[in-house]
């Protein structure tokens, strides 16, 4: 499977893990640095209070253990959910830019069988990356809490639950926008939809809080905030559970629509 082989995919990963440690020094270190007038023009001239992170409690400490970052409605997308949609999507449109798709369809004629190797490969990266970069965001939030002299308030137990559940939620993210590559078929369009569609999501639910004063449950139950619920970083509204099993449909949907996408046209 190339999602193993491709530099670009491996790239990728090193950024997404140098991208998620910079993040999390920079906004465990840097922002309380700011809010208390350490360094900078201090916080009124910055405009007023600086958001910081809870350090001193353990869910203040499990939120930077997740890989993917807080989804708080803030319109931004983190460097390692970059990494893993590029990574997704290279897996599902390599073999349509290099010509590897029409040896594939010789070997295995059923394309069913094709799309689930690509999910279950796709799936096994995922598994992998996920794994990887919370592991990476132990290990930073560690050193993190000895330059600020804090000590760590988190049981190992609920750690390890955090980094099987990253794991889990990078794994379909990865298979949804392997979904997405091989039903645009273009590489590069692939990147703009799957990238497009989850700013639209945090747009659509910037609009909804805006409105209706909270996050609505249908806002919900898009790929990235679904993502967060399962690893714990999300909004408290919907549950671990009810947020695996809707992440694990919505792949599934994905995956229909790449089916459908590959039987109907030609290799």
């Amino acid at each position: 499977m190339k999602i193993t082989t491709l530099p670009a995919s491996k790239i990728a990963l090193a950024v997404g893990v140098a991208g998620l440690m910079a993040t999390h020094f920079l906004t465990v270190l840097l922002l309380p640095a700011l809010a208390s007038g350490q360094i900078g023009p201090g916080p009124e001239a910055l405009g007023g209070a600086i958001p910081t992170p809870d350090l001193q409690t353990a869910a203040g400490q499990l939120a930077l253990l997740g890989p993917l970052g807080t989804n708080d409605s803030t319109g931004s997308l983190g460097i390692a959910v970059i990494a893993i949609v590029l990574m997704g999507v290279l897996a599902g449109t390599s073999d349509y830019r290099f010509g590897g798709i029409v040896t594939t369809a010789l070997a295995q004629p059923k394309r069913l069988r094709i799309l689930a190797a690509k999910a279950a490969a796709a799936g096994v990266a995922g598994l992998v990356a996920g794994a990887v970069l919370a592991v990476a965001a132990s290990a930073t939030l560690l050193l993190t809490l000895a330059f600020a002299g804090t000590a760590l308030a988190i049981e190992p137990a609920a750690a390890v639950a955090v980094l099987l559940r990253s794991a889990l939620a990078v794994a379909c993210l990865t298979i949804i926008a392997l979904a997405v590559g091989i039903a645009a078929k273009n590489q590069l369009a692939a990147v703009l939809l799957m990238l497009g569609l989850l700013l639209l999501e945090m747009i659509i639910q910037s609009v909804a809080v805006l409105i209706a004063g909270s996050m609505p449950l249908w806002a919900q139950l898009m790929p990235l905030t679904l993502c967060n619920a399962v690893i714990g970083t999300g909004p408290a509204g919907i549950s671990t559970p009810v947020a695996s099993a809707a992440l694990l449909a919505l792949t599934g949907t994905a995956l229909a629509i790449a089916a459908l996408a590959l039987h109907r046209r030609d290799i």
